[in-house]
């Protein structure tokens, strides 16, 4: 069945098990985060933007590094940004279907067995891409800054990118964010139940900055060091609550959408989004201190808007476009291939500076989303598949309990579906409560 948008708009109290229907824009934000990353990287090669984001060294006024990184034009590769875009995306629409129907131990185990492979199959065909990159074209670390960070590869550096749960090397440096999407997949029913025994969907505008504050407080050297094992915890306190707040914006997204029905003026609202999810640079130089984490509390108030305004909002339109629903759709691909690319491009040339660089740059985004596409052909679209099995596979083989859901799927926002958009439903239709959604997270350096 489908749902029109006049039966969208319609406040469903939180106990009514409504069906809901693929939000498509949000697909398309992926995809324009995935751009941004593109971007993003592409400019960290350039000497000059390296020693922002690297060395942390403040840009002189008026050069083409300030431009790009203390005015509002940095929305155009706001890298770091990205990555919080991702992790609430990916928060918000694993929590939709648990809003149908409960999780039971059976489609746990499902969802547990179709994550895997839905993550680390692409995740593998990406590591062989770049080692074969990385074999093809030396990598060079004396050359310096963020192109010098990457090194060339060892045996250690394979075991580790493949594992994910410990870190990542830089042989594909987008990876280490995959460690976070991992560990959220783990700990997404645990975090749902936690939600629910706290009622935090209920008390949601307290909750929601409390994980703000949680993930601030994670970035001062102080509290990082003051926790156990905190080269894994720390960065957990940090990202896991941006998942969060994913989570209780999908709980509140009927209340979000009766809200935005009742907007008649929309520009102060976005503009003033996009200028909150950047504020960290446009107030504060390079590094961490108490003005920069009042950036980075605003910066998770803008992300969450442009979350809300895309399903919600006026942006929901521009990101169902048919270029940008392609680039959504091959967001993980991108993602996944475009970093090896860009090094070994800046490597053959040998960057020194703006200049050829910025020519040689626009001209690799086509090769970029090419290769991308060819990736999610080859690579991902099987994967999607074979975790789709795998899913069906590990259902058939459990015991079914009085309430547990028969073996079949749904899928909300993943990518690879060419029947066209699908529902989640409220009556006896086969469902898994836990899904396989797409999971495309940006590196931050």
């Amino acid at each position: 069945m489908n749902v029109s948008d006049a039966q969208l708009s319609t406040v469903v109290p939180e106990s009514s098990r409504t069906a809901e229907s693929r939000y498509a824009s949000l697909d398309g934000l992926r995809g324009v985060a995935a751009l941004i990353v593109v971007g993003y990287h592409a400019l960290l090669v350039v000497p000059a933007v390296s020693a922002i984001y690297v060395d942390k060294v403040a840009p002189d006024a008026f050069t083409p590094e300030w431009w790009l990184y203390a005015t509002p034009l940095r929305l155009l590769f706001a890298g770091h940004e990205a990555v919080l875009v991702f992790f609430v995306l990916s928060g918000f629409v694993l929590t939709l279907p648990l809003l149908v129907r409960p999780p039971t131990a059976r489609s746990t185990v499902a969802y547990y067995g179709r994550r895997v492979v839905r993550l680390y199959l692409p995740v593998w065909g990406a590591l062989l891409f770049a080692l074969a990159l990385a074999l093809a074209v030396p990598r060079d670390p004396s050359v310096g800054g963020w192109l010098g960070s990457h090194l060339p590869p060892t045996p250690h550096d394979l075991r580790q990118d493949a594992v994910l749960l410990f870190g990542t090397s830089n042989l594909d440096s987008p990876l280490w964010s995959l460690t976070w999407e991992v560990w959220f997949s783990l700990l997404m029913p645990l975090m749902f139940v936690l939600i629910r025994v706290t009622r935090a969907q209920r008390w949601w505008w307290g909750a929601i900055p409390v994980l703000i504050g949680l993930s601030t407080l994670a970035r001062f050297d102080a509290v990082r060091a003051s926790l156990p094992l905190s080269w894994l915890t720390a960065d957990m306190l940090e990202y896991l609550p941006v998942f969060g707040i994913g989570m209780l914006l999908a709980f509140q997204k009927d209340r979000i959408r009766a809200a935005a029905s009742r907007v008649r003026v929309w520009w102060p609202i976005v503009v003033g989004a996009l200028a909150l999810t950047v504020s960290p640079t446009l107030i504060a130089p390079p590094g961490w201190g108490g003005r920069q984490a009042v950036g980075y509390v605003l910066s998770l108030v803008g992300v969450a808007l442009i979350v809300a305004l895309a399903f919600a909002g006026p942006l929901r339109r521009p990101l169902e476009a048919r270029p940008v629903q392609w680039a959504g759709r091959r967001s993980f691909s991108i993602y996944l291939v475009h970093e090896p690319i860009i090094v070994a491009t800046a490597l053959v040339v040998g960057v020194s500076g703006w200049r050829p660089w910025l020519g040689i740059a626009v001209l690799l985004v086509p090769v970029v989303l090419l290769i991308a596409h060819g990736f999610y052909d080859a690579v991902e679209r099987p994967s999607i598949a074979l975790s789709r099995r795998v899913g069906r596979l590990i259902a058939a083989a459990l015991p079914e309990r009085r309430g547990d859901a028969e073996p079949g799927e749904q899928h909300v926002n993943a990518p690879g579906n060419d029947e066209g958009p699908e529902v989640f439903t409220s009556g006896p239709s086969p469902v898994f409560p836990l899904p396989d959604l797409d999971s495309n997270q940006e590196p931050a350096g």
